[in-house]
């Protein structure tokens, strides 16, 4: 999923500060991860404060993609603290070692024209879409759905040879009616599966500003359609424009296809965004990417940076979604062991699933990722490694709280996301009190601020703002999920 930084800052002056401290901490949280090494089967990194080091298990190098696991520390609390958490590195092999050419392309763009995208919202979706259209390749080939009250294929999907042909279909839009949500993904699908092409890469984009409210509307029907995209292991994206669109039901529609879920606080930047997903669309070298999780008895996995988990047959897995050359996507996998865990604790055997070169590839991590359960504070800190740890709150602990809090403040609990904060604070103010970690302060002092914020909401005084929401939860899933778009 994705955000636009440069838009969010954009919106209402109340918030645009702590946003630019957002992205301040994001540039910090990446330097910290810089120096790792993760060329061979297993890597170290030191520790800086603890003198603890990061134990790097990688998978062995096969194809295309990289695979490999780091823990933030050896070791665990269980009776306080039951959690573990280990970042996967999924990573593309660059465009010279890869050697692969721009792959074809077929792009669907799903246009919502219902009344709300009147004016300038309707014109810079066309101007865009021109945009788009002009940097086709002759490869490539294009299709606009729009939808209001129903679904119309305004260009069918053909080959951008016909292109001289699209202009006067693109300026024929005209905005009016409701919102068939449903009817557009069905007709983009659809026109996907009927003329897929193996050595084609398809992607659609779903461009929104509002609430669906004809056809199906239902949470469950839009996230069952959306996952077509990934059974046929190919991206659906989502563009919410503005303050109105619900932002939950976006989020998970990319989830659910696999893409990126990109917030726009206006129209303005929707050139940008379909130029990045075609982009990201003609340089992809693995599609269908699956994490696969077996954990050790009486180890559950509890959160994968907010994707999706499919509990199944002692299994547990996720689907990001694909990689395109030169890509490094980082995600923090959470593991809650037994409470009254002993000793040495095996936390489950890690792989990864892909498609490459028409076929299915499987590389695993050689071996099980393992942490020593301790009753003893001072073990327990001698065993983290600084640098794992401060990436471990500031990109997954910290983006997980403020899309907890997102979501709690759309439901109008507020208290409970104020509950939250400040549980959140209490806790990684402990440990960092051991640990003295700069950047781990200063994100606390950004969840100083957020608390206060929310003591307003929570009292009534000043009650959130729809587009305060929408910048939280879209923050907290670009900011948790490093290297996830172009």
């Amino acid at each position: 999923m994705s955000i636009d930084l440069g838009d969010v800052e954009a919106t209402p002056a109340r918030s645009a500060r702590p946003l630019r401290i957002a992205a301040v901490l994001l540039a910090a949280t990446l330097a910290i991860g810089a120096g790792a090494r993760f060329g061979g089967r297993t890597a170290v990194a030191a520790g800086a404060a603890t003198g603890a080091v990061a134990r790097t298990i990688a998978a062995p190098p096969a194809g295309p993609v990289r695979f490999s696991g780091t823990l933030e520390g050896g070791a665990v609390l269980p009776a306080r603290d039951r959690s573990v958490r280990i970042e996967l590195l999924l990573a593309a092999d660059a465009p010279a070692r890869t050697g692969a050419a721009r792959r074809p392309t077929d792009l669907v763009v799903v246009l919502d024209r219902s009344g709300s995208m009147a004016g300038e919202k309707l014109e810079r979706a066309r101007a865009a879409v021109h945009a788009l259209i002009a940097g086709l390749g002759p490869l490539d080939r294009f299709a606009l759905v729009t939808y209001s009250d129903g679904a119309d294929l305004a260009i069918p999907l053909q080959a951008a040879s016909q292109r001289a042909h699209w202009t006067a279909a693109v300026d024929r839009i005209f905005a009016s009616g409701g919102t068939a949500l449903s009817s557009g993904l069905d007709l983009a699908l659809d026109s996907i599966d009927a003329t897929r092409d193996a050595g084609r890469v398809p992607r659609v984009v779903l461009i929104s500003d509002g609430l669906a409210n004809q056809g199906d509307p239902s949470r469950e029907g839009l996230v069952a359609r959306a996952g077509r995209a990934a059974r046929g292991e190919y991206a659906l994206s989502t563009v919410g424009v503005g303050a109105d669109f619900d932002e939950g039901l976006m989020a998970a529609l990319a989830d659910a296809g696999t893409g990126n879920f990109h917030f726009l606080a206006d129209a303005a930047g929707l050139e940008r965004v379909l130029s990045a997903e075609f982009a990201t669309a003609r340089e992809t070298v693995a599609t269908g990417l699956r994490v696969s999780i077996e954990p050790a008895p009486g180890v559950r996995v509890a959160d994968a940076a907010g994707y999706p988990i499919v509990h199944e047959a002692g299994r547990a897995s996720f689907t990001p979604g694909s990689l395109f050359a030169g890509q490094e996507r980082r995600i923090w996998v959470t593991l809650d062991v037994p409470a009254d865990a002993r000793g040495e604790i095996e936390l489950g055997r890690f792989a990864l699933e892909y498609a490459a070169g028409g076929e299915r590839h499987r590389i695993a991590l050689p071996e099980a990722p393992r942490v020593t359960a301790v009753a003893d504070e001072s073990r327990y800190f001698a065993s983290l490694d600084t640098a794992a740890w401060e990436r471990s709150v500031v990109v997954d602990q910290y983006n997980a709280l403020r899309r907890k809090v997102a979501a709690a403040v759309k439901d109008g609990r507020e208290r409970d996301a104020l509950a939250d904060i400040q549980k959140y604070r209490a806790d990684v103010a402990a440990k960092n009190a051991r640990v003295q970690s700069p950047q781990v302060a200063q994100q606390l002092g950004e969840a100083a601020k957020l608390e206060e914020r929310m003591e307003a909401a929570a009292s009534g005084a000043a009650p959130m703002e729809q587009m305060e929401t929408k910048q939280l939860r879209a923050l907290g899933y670009v900011l948790g999920r490093p290297g996830s778009r172009k």
